[in-house]
């Protein structure tokens, strides 16, 4: 997920776009990250999931599910650390952001990933509410932390959406809480 957008420069918080409020930024992103509305929640997506199909690939697929899920877990750790204040770069080229391989070694090194996962995403939905949305990052392009924390939603929707693809071809989907199948 390098970061391709132009720097937009900025010394102090933005004003919210329009007539929305910061709570209602809030809410969105709430809703983004965990998947209300539109999305299957994200901490389902992973849910149940034996991981030995989390590695494997169906033919034509480029990554495996636990493949993804450590991609998911790469960014999201970058993004928290960067809206903690830590100056982080993205890493020179898309391989690094693709860390280990199809399988996990066994059912623990699985079910800790998925913890990661899940972990992480409380955290950038306790995030949300620890500093004002419109201030920006440092060392980030002139982002704000709204920017930061809707790009972090907008690439687990992406790649949650992968999931729940392979998924649906592994014949592993919907999982015990449920799903969309539209």
């Amino acid at each position: 997920m390098p970061d391709r957008d132009p720097p937009v420069r900025q010394s102090r918080p933005v004003a919210v776009v329009g007539t929305l409020g910061a709570a209602d930024l809030a809410a969105a992103l709430r809703d983004a990250l965990h998947g209300t509305g539109q999305f299957v929640d994200a901490r389902r997506v992973l849910d149940a999931l034996d991981w030995r199909v989390a590695g494997q690939r169906p033919p034509g697929a480029e990554h495996s599910i636990r493949r993804i899920a450590a991609h998911l877990v790469f960014w999201q750790d970058l993004y928290l650390e960067r809206l903690a204040g830590a100056e982080r770069a993205s890493p020179a080229h898309d391989a690094a952001g693709w860390p280990g391989g199809d399988a996990a070694r066994d059912e623990r090194e699985w079910k800790a990933l998925v913890a990661r996962f899940t972990d992480g995403l409380g955290r950038a939905v306790a995030a949300i509410d620890a500093a004002p949305l419109g201030l920006t990052l440092p060392g980030w392009g002139g982002r704000t932390r709204f920017a930061g924390l809707n790009g972090l939603a907008l690439h687990n929707a992406y790649h949650l959406g992968q999931v729940v693809e392979l998924r649906r071809m592994l014949a592993a989907w919907p999982p015990p809480g449920g799903g969309d199948s539209w």
